[in-house]
């Protein structure tokens, strides 16, 4: 092998180091562009479409907020003597709960659910994307 070829190959990997180097620059500066990138422009029909499930999702916590603070007044009012929860289904078939231990137990789950559906229902509405 020459002194020159020696040379070349030496030369070799500090070219695509070099290389590589500005690679990942450009790779970096496509990134900062893409992030600060504007959004596109959304339609008419679009946006109103998007206002239309943000009603819906601002109707939705409103019920879930309003049935909340109604069974909160139901606990609050509860005088352990003569509460009583009805069950009712679509047929017109009824059950009739009177113990106030059970009645307790059901408050508390209900409320631990409501809590919950509330929550989830909130974060939608504060992390809605127009």
């Amino acid at each position: 092998m020459t002194q020159e070829a020696a040379k070349n190959v030496k030369n070799l990997p500090l070219a695509n180091i070099e290389k590589t180097a500005e690679d990942l620059k450009k790779a970096d500066i496509a990134k900062t562009i893409e992030k600060f990138k504007p959004e596109p422009i959304i339609s008419a029909d679009s946006r109103i479409e998007l206002v239309k499930q943000f009603q819906e999702l601002s109707k939705r916590y409103n019920l879930l907020k309003e049935k909340d603070n109604d069974l909160k007044l139901f606990i609050a009012g509860d005088d352990k003597t003569n509460t009583k929860i009805t069950f009712e289904n679509t047929a017109g078939f009824k059950f009739v709960i009177q113990n106030t231990n059970v009645i307790a137990r059901l408050s508390k789950e209900a409320s631990d659910e409501l809590n919950i559906l509330l929550r989830e229902s909130e974060n939608e509405v504060l992390t809605f994307q127009m």
